[in-house]
């Protein structure tokens, strides 16, 4: 159909153009010859292209522009065969081209009507041309109507490359047309890309908008956090410490003597108050982390001393489980390049935490290094961690067991302030768990090349039955 419809714009447009140069020709070539002759009764057939061939080429061209184009060819080519047939009925002579005009009618018919059309009118002009010359020749002589022939060849010859010609023409009219079908739909697609495009680009911009709020939102409740606990940590801390150091001095006898259970409620109270003190270091020093105040001091240290402050400092907190705790420190300890009070608090979290979670069985630290890294390692035998809770572990006051932690005091900020102090120190934190037998954790820290310390065999102390 688009195809069709495409073949017939260029068939109108073609007649359009043809038929006013055709008919201004005529028209122009007919008026000289009747200016030059007078006589009206000898000119008459003249006469009559003067006067009705505009008006029906105007016919036909109006038909044409109201897309009745098949109507408006065949009153333009049958009214110009019929005014040529008259002129040669009245003038026709032998040597006469007159009928050589009629291929100008066929060649126009193959490109306005169809292509087979030329043979058809081929064909009437072959007849109007041998009853034209009957006509003029008389008394009738055969020998004059042989001399059409030749006309009639030549005319059939153009007839036939006329319509091998239209043929052609209309091929590639249909191959335009179906590519211009084509470039129509891959041009509307394209449009509804664009428009796609269009619309995801601002479903994009929405959510960046989105994104941009949620951003600041959370920057601003962060920094609300962050102001809030250090602030609170500050107010809290010079109170909890008054309390706690004058529990110690009642404790002592300085305000008088003291009975049993007073002395059990100043010690509970001096215990209680020092967890409290931890859990308002940890508040601050993640209040510190978030803000970015959080400064460390490096220097080359000695790890030794590190594992052991961190070993004495927390194997008094569960004396009374029957734990054994390991020491297997290598013979030669690397130094490493670190802040010593805060790689000891990133240890201790980790020896808490498996004092905390082991209620038999051992803690062990191990130490070990290669050419490039140290592993410091803390193993215990405890509760373990679920697979699916690993992953949450270093997340901030995430505790992987509620039930566990409510008996067991912790603000679960442990592992993440550990894992912030061990990154600030150029290592990592891996973590290895199985449910209900056990975890590893296992420092990996940069070796600082300087000398090497020597340090002891494994050894083993057990808790709650003897002591070290």
């Amino acid at each position: 159909m688009r195809e069709r419809y495409y073949s017939r714009e260029l068939s109108a447009d073609t007649s359009s153009i043809i038929i006013p140069a055709v008919t201004g020709l005529a028209f122009l070539v007919c008026l000289v010859i009747v200016a030059f002759n007078p006589d009206w009764m000898e000119f008459w057939h003249f006469w009559i292209i003067v006067i009705f061939y505009p008006i029906t080429s105007y016919t036909a061209w109006f038909q044409i522009q109201n897309d009745r184009i098949e109507l408006g060819n065949a009153i333009f080519i049958t009214t110009s065969i019929l005014f040529i047939t008259i002129i040669m009925a009245q003038t026709w002579h032998p040597t006469s081209p007159l009928p050589y005009l009629f291929a100008i009618f066929v060649i126009i018919t193959s490109m306005t009507l169809r292509p087979e059309a030329s043979f058809f009118v081929w064909g009437i002009t072959s007849i109007l041309s041998v009853l034209a010359a009957g006509y003029t020749v008389r008394p009738f002589d055969l020998n004059y109507i042989y001399t059409l022939l030749w006309p009639i060849i030549i005319n059939f010859i153009l007839a036939l490359t006329a319509y091998l010609v239209a043929y052609e023409w209309r091929f590639a009219v249909e191959s335009i047309s179906e590519l211009h079908r084509k470039v129509r739909y891959r041009r509307n697609e394209l449009f509804e890309v664009q428009e796609e495009l269009q619309h995801t680009n601002f479903i994009l911009r929405s959510l960046n908008d989105e994104i941009d709020n949620a951003r600041r939102e959370a920057v601003e409740e962060k920094e609300i956090r962050t102001r809030f606990m250090n602030t609170v940590s500050h107010e809290l801390r010079t109170p909890l410490n008054s309390i706690v150091n004058f529990a110690h001095i009642l404790s002592q006898g300085v305000r008088g003597p003291l009975t049993d259970g007073q002395v059990d409620y100043l010690s509970r109270i001096q215990h209680s108050g020092w967890h409290l003190l931890s859990v308002l270091n940890d508040l601050l020093d993640m209040a510190q982390i978030e803000a970015g105040e959080f400064d460390l001091k490096y220097a080359p240290t000695n790890l030794h001393l590190v594992c052991e402050e961190a070993m004495n400092n927390t194997t008094g907190l569960q004396l009374d489980k029957n734990i054994s705790v390991i020491r297997d420190y290598p013979e030669q300890w690397p130094m490493v390049k670190a802040d010593p009070m805060r790689l000891q608090q990133a240890i201790i979290n980790l020896l808490g935490n498996a004092f905390k979670y082991t209620r038999e069985g051992f803690v062990c630290l191990r130490v070990r290094s290669d050419e490039q890294r140290v592993y410091i390692t803390v193993e215990d035998s405890g509760i373990g961690i679920k697979e699916e809770n690993i992953s949450k572990i270093f997340e901030e006051f995430h505790q992987v067991d509620q039930n566990v932690a409510r008996r067991r005091i912790g603000t679960g900020l442990g592992l993440s302030i550990s894992k912030h102090l061990v990154e600030r120190h150029g290592g990592s934190i891996q973590v290895e768990s199985e449910f209900q037998k056990g975890s590893k954790f296992t420092i990996t820290l940069p070796i600082f090349k300087g000398e090497t310390l020597n340090g002891s065999q494994p050894t083993t102390i057990k808790l709650g039955t003897t002591n070290e």
